[in-house]
């Protein structure tokens, strides 16, 4: 009977840290409810369960107190409501959690503070990435322009401004094209032909769209301002004769723009990942502190981190049709591709942050395996075993991110007559969709029409 109870010990030690180990929900777990129901267009269910996460019962609603994952699950409720045309909460969700959120520096974080970071879910607040945050001071912009608050929109691409110039002081090389291709729209439409050159010529990094000829040719008469590159892309429209012609409606009347704004799908997202540590050492580099050798004796020879993954995404592209016409749709920005780059930029130092808290788990083991050659005895040893388990289990990664984040923007944009007018959408995917939207432009006025489906 002596003998049974330290293999007894064992065996309960061991169960308890695997227990452990699985035990806690990730991020990506506790909203995954909300993912199903957005899957199949109920977002009005997704919202609900996020009003759970968020502490509140209804959309109308923000938490009183901003625990360390709230400010995220705002910016994932926003975005529901942007699709479900509830454009002033949807403002209000994205300003509010703005304020709480903290910013992570891809270049200037060391691995060490990426480590607390990356292995403290509950206990720190989300530090939102690059491109996340030039993307919601870009989805406000979007929100205040649905709702034809062209005040609230210059707020927020003035917000945009700042965080973009914030971005490149650090060498970060995030810019968020649609962001300034809005905010160009947004000056526009003041009245500031300069301001606006300025943005568009931001924006000429998407490439030679029909979105961003028309205005560059037609405001370059009225301002002052010709930067190099736009000053090279406007000697490259002028070079052809089919460039300088109006887009629609004739030349002697008022005319109006139609602006029409597509966010489809979802950005790749987080997940719990398991490597070998040999694997794990050859991705880290140099970025790995303590001594590695140590984990040589390790029982526990994986290595977990948040490790990114591809989505499958219903909706991927969309053809348009004004009044019968087709009209170009034009991808403005790939957001995904922005966050698997920014995501490839830190992975050495995420695998890095797993291995030196691994080695200090190993350290610690090693300590209890002394004791136990010193004593003798087996349950030290087992303790030792159970020591590391468990804080194998107290460093489950974050898988936190902005998963309702549009994966694509695309843009479709043209000048009109004033008057009514028929928008066909056809949303393309793996369950196509049709939208039939009538619009009144007002003379020398505009309309933003934001089709927002993340799914």
């Amino acid at each position: 009977m002596n003998n049974q109870t330290p293999l007894q010990m064992q065996r309960w030690l061991i169960t308890l840290s695997l227990l452990y180990c699985a035990g806690c929900a990730t991020y990506t777990d506790q909203i995954n409810k909300a993912h199903l129901a957005a899957d199949t267009g109920n977002y009005e269910t997704a919202i609900r369960e996020l009003n759970g996460l968020l502490g509140v019962t209804s959309y109308e609603q923000i938490p009183d107190k901003w625990t360390a994952h709230r400010p995220l699950v705002a910016l994932e409720r926003a975005m529901l409501l942007q699709a479900r045309q509830q454009y002033q909460w949807s403002a209000r969700d994205l300003s509010a959690a703005e304020t709480e959120l903290e910013f992570l520096d891809l270049k200037q974080d060391t691995a060490g503070n990426i480590g607390k970071y990356i292995y403290n879910d509950s206990a720190e607040v989300y530090k939102i990435q690059p491109t996340e945050r030039l993307a919601q001071n870009a989805l406000n912009m979007l929100n205040y322009l649905a709702m034809d608050n062209l005040e609230g929109a210059s707020v927020e691409a003035r917000r945009f401004t700042v965080s973009r110039e914030y971005l490149e002081s650090l060498d970060n090389a995030s810019h968020c094209i649609f962001g300034s291709y809005l905010a160009g729209f947004v000056f526009e439409k003041f009245g500031e032909p300069e301001r606006a050159l300025r943005y568009y010529e931001e924006a000429i990094d998407a490439g030679d769209l029909q979105a961003l000829r028309e205005p560059v040719l037609r405001l370059s008469g009225r301002g002052n301002y010709v930067g190099r590159k736009l000053q090279e892309y406007i000697d490259k429209l002028e070079s052809s004769a089919t460039d300088k012609a109006p887009d629609t409606a004739s030349i002697d009347e008022p005319v109006g723009d139609i602006l029409i704004v597509l966010a489809l799908g979802r950005v790749p997202y987080k997940v719990p990942q398991r490597i070998p540590v040999g694997a794990a050492v050859g991705m880290a580099g140099l970025y790995i502190s303590g001594n590695p050798d140590i984990l040589a004796y390790s029982a526990f020879k994986v290595v977990v981190y948040p490790e990114l993954v591809q989505r499958f995404n219903i909706f991927t592209n969309a053809t348009i049709t004004l009044d019968g016409q087709n009209r170009p749709v034009e991808l403005l920005t790939d957001l995904g591709a922005e966050i698997v780059r920014e995501y490839e930029t830190i992975k050495p130092k995420i695998i890095a942050a797993a291995l030196t808290r691994m080695i200090a788990r190993a350290a610690a083991a090693e300590g209890m395996r002394a004791f136990a050659r010193e004593k003798g005895g087996v349950t030290a040893l087992i303790a030792a075993l159970g020591t590391e388990a468990a804080l194998l289990g107290l460093d489950k990664p974050d898988t936190r991110s902005w998963t309702f984040l549009p994966a694509r923007i695309y843009v479709c944009r043209t000048r009109v007559s004033p008057g009514q007018h028929e928008i066909q959408v056809d949303l393309k995917g793996n369950s196509p969709q049709k939208r039939l939207i009538q619009v009144e432009v007002p003379p020398e006025g505009f309309v933003v029409v934001v089709i927002s489906e993340p799914r």
